[in-house]
C-alpha cells in the first residue's frame, strides 16, 4: 500500500467531511468519524474531535474539545477544551493501565492479548440550547437538560436539569435561569423544534421569554 503522509490524510478527511456536511463550517484539524453527524449550520472549530456523536443544527464546538458517544441538541454553545463522554478505568484490577486489559487502545505496547475489561461508554445526552463553558468535563452517560448552563471548568458527574445554571467540581446546581413557571412553559413549548422560518419570525421576541411564550401559546 502506498504511504500517504499524515497531513495529506488529514486534509483528505477534512475534504470528505465538508462534502458530507456542506451547510456546516469545519475548520482545520477536525477529526470526526463516520458514525458522527452534523446538523445544518453547525460549526466545528479547529482541532475538535467527534466520535460516534450527533451534533444538532446551529450548534458549535470550539477549539480542542473532544466529544465521545454523545447526542447534542440544536443551538448548543460548547466552548474550547471541553471533554464530553469521559471514560472509565477498572479500579478492581491491580493496575488501571490499559496495557493490562485492552489491546485495542492506541498504545504502542501491550502486556496482554485481547480485552479483559470491556465496559463500554454509555451515551451522553445534551439537550438543545445548552451552553457549556471552557474546559468543562462531563462524565459518560450524563444527561444535561435543555437550556442548561455549565460553568467553565466544571466536572459534571450527575445529571443536570433543564434551564439550570451549574458549576464547580463536583458540578452542582446554583439556580434556575428563570422562574419555575417560565421554565415549565419553555420546556413545554419545544421551541427549538420549530422550523427555521418560524424561528426567524419569532426571533425579535427572544429577549423576553414571557412575551415569546405568550405568542407561542396564543390560539391560532
Amino acid at each position: 500500500m502506498r504511504f500517504i503522509p499524515f497531513f495529506l490524510r488529514r486534509a483528505l478527511q477534512e475534504f470528505r467531511l465538508r462534502r458530507r456536511f456542506p451547510n456546516s463550517v469545519i475548520q482545520a484539524g477536525v477529526n470526526a468519524d463516520r458514525l458522527s453527524s452534523l446538523g445544518d449550520f453547525s460549526v466545528l472549530f479547529a482541532n475538535v474531535t467527534l466520535m460516534e456523536t450527533n451534533l444538532g443544527a446551529y450548534s458549535y464546538i470550539q477549539s480542542g474539545s473532544v466529544i465521545l458517544n454523545a447526542e447534542i441538541g440544536k443551538f448548543c454553545s460548547i466552548a474550547g477544551g471541553v471533554n464530553i463522554g469521559l471514560g472509565v478505568h477498572p479500579t478492581h484490577m491491580v493496575s488501571t493501565s490499559p496495557v493490562f486489559y485492552d489491546d485495542s487502545q492506541p498504545l504502542p505496547k501491550f502486556l496482554i492479548h485481547g480485552r479483559i475489561f470491556t465496559e463500554t461508554l454509555p451515551r451522553t445526552v445534551i439537550g438543545s440550547d445548552v451552553w457549556i463553558g471552557q474546559g468543562a468535563m462531563i462524565k459518560a452517560g450524563i444527561q444535561i437538560g435543555v437550556g442548561a448552563v455549565i460553568g467553565a471548568g466544571a466536572v459534571v458527574t450527575k445529571d443536570i436539569p433543564p434551564y439550570a445554571i451549574a458549576a464547580g467540581n463536583p458540578c452542582r446546581q446554583i439556580r434556575l435561569r428563570f422562574s419555575e413557571e417560565i421554565t415549565g412553559r419553555l420546556i413545554a413549548s419545544n421551541w427549538w423544534a420549530l422550523s427555521a422560518e418560524t424561528l426567524e419570525e419569532l426571533a425579535h421576541l427572544f429577549s423576553d421569554p414571557a412575551e415569546l411564550l405568550d405568542e407561542l401559546e396564543r390560539p391560532r
